[in-house]
């Protein structure tokens, strides 16, 4: 049984969801404009669902009604696409989650959303609510001598659940302005704290900063 990218998707192709998936089993097609699934490579893990901004995933099992069709499109459709494990920039036509969900409510669609998304998944766009921030992680010690904001971004920046790619992406998840993150990022820097994280968060670091220089 495979996960299912459906109708979401189109004219969005956001491509969180490829950056996670450990058997590389996406691909970018352009007609429809999207990304889809190889049902014989993916192996069922859901790590892709919670990344999708859109919730345009769902396992097969949980896929609604009006999305069937889907799972014979993922199969037909990733033949002519192109394999793709990096993060790209979405379509300029690409939409939020509300608004998507305001469309469907207007087809007459109660969408359930898929259980392994952001907050375990709800009924449709009158119940949205924005994501809360993610509790530090315990498995990310804070150093002596670090507070506020800079707490939120070293736990962040070191977490490599996050796998951050630029300092937007820090200040999304952490809800703070982007110039603060800028701030905080080059102050743990100057600090040492960087030097001090695992080689790979480090990397992720480094790479925040170059973005952002």
């Amino acid at each position: 049984m495979a996960h299912i990218v459906t109708e979401r998707c189109v004219d969005c192709r956001y491509t969180d969801c490829c950056v996670v998936c450990p058997v590389d089993c996406f691909y970018e097609v352009t007609s429809p404009a999207m990304l889809v699934i190889d049902p014989d490579t993916c192996i069922d893990c859901g790590l892709c669902v919670p990344e999708c901004p859109i919730q345009a995933i769902w396992p097969a099992d949980e896929l609604p009604e009006v999305y069937s069709e889907w799972t014979d499109k993922n199969a037909d459709l990733f033949g002519d696409g192109t394999k793709i494990k990096i993060k790209k920039d979405a379509l300029p036509s690409a939409l939020p989650l509300p608004q998507i969900q305001a469309r469907e409510k207007q087809r007459g669609w109660a969408i359930q959303e898929p259980k392994g998304a952001k907050g375990g998944g709800h009924e449709g766009a009158a119940e949205a609510a924005p994501a809360a921030a993610p509790a530090p992680s315990s498995n990310v010690p804070v150093p002596e001598g670090l507070s506020g904001s800079l707490v939120a971004v070293y736990q962040a920046t070191a977490n490599p659940r996050y796998r951050w790619r630029t300092a937007a992406g820090v200040a999304k998840e952490v809800r703070l302005p982007r110039g603060t993150v800028e701030g905080d990022l080059e102050k743990l820097v100057s600090l040492g704290h960087v030097k001090k994280m695992p080689p790979k968060t480090r990397g992720l670091a480094a790479y925040a900063l170059a973005k952002v220089a």
